[in-house]
């Protein structure tokens, strides 16, 4: 009798322990599989905001708008790396200097 159960906790575990890691595999595999992957996603009002895509090496950020949408800059991956790791003053001048290049 405790041979049975200990044969059938067993085989629960390993049936538990199995579903765990074709799981875990099945979600590495789909992260790599999309083209398009959305970075970060700004709300500015009712079906209107800002999206960073990641297309390849490139980010792109849309103005989503209900009517469509508008690509406003275009980056190189690697830049917004290097972006993201500068001090929080250069990063400050950066988006300054973008903010002047939408508004033109």
């Amino acid at each position: 009798m405790i041979e049975g159960s200990l044969s059938f906790i067993t085989a629960l575990v390993g049936l538990v322990l199995s579903v765990v890691i074709l799981g875990f595999l099945y979600r590495r595999k789909q992260k790599h599989s999309h083209i398009i992957q959305l970075v970060a996603y700004q709300s500015l009002g009712s079906k209107k905001g800002v999206a960073a895509l990641q297309v390849g090496s490139e980010i792109l950020v849309v103005g989503v708008m209900p009517n469509g949408f508008r690509v406003l800059k275009t980056m190189e991956a690697q830049e917004v790396i290097e972006n993201r790791d500068a001090p929080y003053s250069e990063r400050l001048e950066k988006l300054r200097k973008l903010k002047e290049e939408i508004d033109e």
